[in-house]
């Protein structure tokens, strides 16, 4: 599973790739782990026609525990079986923007 994160200003934030021990999505889609670490942090959509921003590269994280409590398609007995999921910057609150109604 590829996690990727647009919270830069997170904690577990490695350009744009989560790297977080854990992942808790609660019912309302909101990542749990968000950390917000003071002076981190990168406007990428400024950057955007000036250069193409630095990715992590794709890590498969097949053992990283993905909870989840959203009613969601790819909820499982309380785990994400998605291929990946990716975490949006909306409002300061980091949330799953890979959530499809069952």
């Amino acid at each position: 599973m590829d996690i990727r994160c647009r919270k830069t200003d997170c904690k577990y934030n490695d350009h744009l790739t989560c790297t977080a021990q854990k992942l808790n999505i609660s019912k309302q889609f909101k990542c749990e782990e968000y950390i917000k670490e003071e002076g981190k942090g990168s406007d990428y959509s400024k950057l955007m026609f000036e250069r193409v921003p630095q990715f992590c590269k794709y890590k498969h994280n097949k053992k990283m525990p993905l909870n989840c409590c959203a009613k969601c398609l790819f909820n499982q007995e309380g785990h994400c079986r998605s291929n990946g999921i990716t975490i949006n910057d909306i409002n300061d609150v980091p949330k799953c923007v890979n959530f499809i109604k069952p």
